[in-house]
């Protein structure tokens, strides 16, 4: 099930035109309220067409205005499912503040990546990785080495992926693609110009491109096949990509453990036979 309120709020702040913003306040002010409404009334508390809430949910990834509202109650149910953790900032001294501040922003990134988590999409990727022969990977800076992480932990246990650091590399490697080959990229903007040339590429040669990228509408989004969403906590300019590139380690880690899950047996005989490898190196 996918949730609800968080996504709304983002939507509220990036790209929702006036009409809906009205329809979008009153949910997220009044979710209880809402879920006991159907979408006539609520059109009229907001006054709106029904037409516009259908294209809210639809925006939103809702098929309507039911399955919203089914997300929104269990948003309601499981507030209280995460462990709320914050660190406190204490102490006048500005290293101290400077790390609650860092750990904070991260713990809100897991928390917000939650919230963005369509779990019926999980579900169909990981099978996908599972079926597949080869993952193609591609991701430059910050995310390149998100992608290099998901690929050594895919090493391990054998399963074959490509993943090149030079951009010239994975532009060649998005047109060796063939039909329905796996590839997941990973751009927290969805925006960069280099990136969009491969996914083109790779759309071109009949690829099924997962892409992990921040929640909202960007290219990437538009031309990816399925969708892994992390939340936007850092501005446009960015010093370095810190709790974007926590939000999509996790990811990863999911993704892997999750594929983990459909052949642990297997999987956990290679894990084995690398860490004695590994012990035998370091001695």
């Amino acid at each position: 099930m996918k949730k609800a309120l968080y996504r709304l709020e983002i939507y509220h702040k990036q790209s929702a035109t006036e009409s809906e913003k009205e329809v979008l306040n009153f949910i997220l002010e009044h979710p209880r309220t809402v879920v006991e409404m159907d979408i006539h009334t609520l059109a009229k508390k907001c006054y709106c067409s029904a037409a516009t809430i259908v294209r809210i949910c639809k925006k939103n990834g809702f098929k309507g205005f039911k399955e919203l509202k089914m997300a929104v109650l269990n948003d309601i149910n499981y507030t209280n499912e995460l462990t709320q953790i914050t660190f406190t900032d204490q102490s006048d001294h500005p290293i101290e503040q400077n790390v609650v501040k860092i750990l904070n922003n991260n713990i809100q990134a897991i928390e917000n990546m939650y919230h963005l988590l369509d779990f019926q999409e999980l579900e169909r990727i990981v099978h996908l990785l599972f079926m597949c022969k080869y993952v193609y990977l591609y991701g430059i800076g910050a995310s390149f080495l998100v992608a290099k992480d998901l690929q050594q932990k895919f090493e391990r246990i054998s399963k074959k992926t490509f993943l090149y650091e030079d951009l010239h590399m994975q532009l060649v490697s998005s047109t060796n693609i063939d039909k329905g080959d796996i590839a997941i990229v990973i751009s927290y903007s969805g925006l960069t110009k280099e990136i969009i040339n491969i996914v083109n590429n790779i759309k071109q040669r009949g690829g099924i491109i997962i892409a992990i990228t921040k929640y909202g509408s960007s290219k990437l989004v538009n031309l990816a096949d399925h969708h892994l969403f992390v939340p936007e906590l850092e501005m446009p300019l960015r010093v370095g990509a810190s709790s974007s590139r926590v939000s999509q380690l996790c990811i990863v880690d999911i993704l892997y453990n999750l594929y983990l899950s459909l052949e642990t047996e297997k999987s956990m005989d290679k894990i084995i036979l690398t860490n004695k490898l590994l012990e035998k190196k370091e001695d």
